[in-house]
């Protein structure tokens, strides 16, 4: 499972990447169309309200994957082993819910709803903006699975531990050991000249 879930990561990684660098492009596009040769684009606007929209859903399913997600786990982590067990599976049963029905389901929906209407400046209908969010929804469900049988099976921590980003690591923290050196001996010379 473990290899599997590596592997959805990482292919959510380049797509979220790859996305990012289209947005980037067409944004500074649009900008240098409007202001430098004073000619707007008429499609760059549209098209990075897409790559934004693709690269939220995407990038939320990569950081649920992380477990990178917020989570008010505070009350969770006060119950014994067991107990925060059966919160976590309830938990990402609740998510594993409404990813399918909220998601996958309501998504299709929405994308077949839409997909007769065509956008204005490109050659797209609106049911391919649309078409992220059940995709999306199938790595979220997908990653609760995996999170339900490794918390289960004992594989991973209902609650793992979270470093505090404002306190340094122990790799970060400066040496403080203080080392003396003593100062160099000049050489002296045997046997001088008068």
């Amino acid at each position: 499972m473990t290899m599997f879930k590596h592997i959805l990561m990482r292919l959510l990684a380049v797509i979220s990447i790859i996305l990012f660098v289209l947005l980037v492009a067409t944004t500074t596009w649009q900008v240098t169309s409007r202001q430098v040769f004073n000619a707007p684009s008429t499609w760059s606007e549209e098209l990075a309200k897409i790559l934004f929209v693709w690269l939220t859903f995407l990038g939320s399913a990569f950081l649920f994957g992380e477990r990178g997600h917020i989570a008010v786990d505070f009350l969770a982590r006060k119950l014994p082993y067991k107990g925060q067990v059966g919160m976590q599976v309830f938990v990402q049963l609740v998510i594993l819910f409404f990813a399918t029905f909220g998601m996958i389901w309501g998504g299709i929906l929405a994308a077949s709803t839409a997909w007769h209407q065509n956008l204005t400046a490109l050659p797209f209908t609106i049911g391919w903006v649309y078409v992220v969010i059940p995709l999306s929804g199938v790595f979220i469900a997908i990653f609760s699975i995996i999170d339900i049988y490794e918390v289960v099976t004992g594989k991973a921590e209902p609650y793992p531990e979270i470093e505090d980003p404002d306190e340094p690591r122990e790799s970060d923290k400066p040496d403080t050991t203080t080392v003396i050196e003593a100062p160099p001996v000049a050489p002296t010379e045997k046997g001088g000249s008068n």
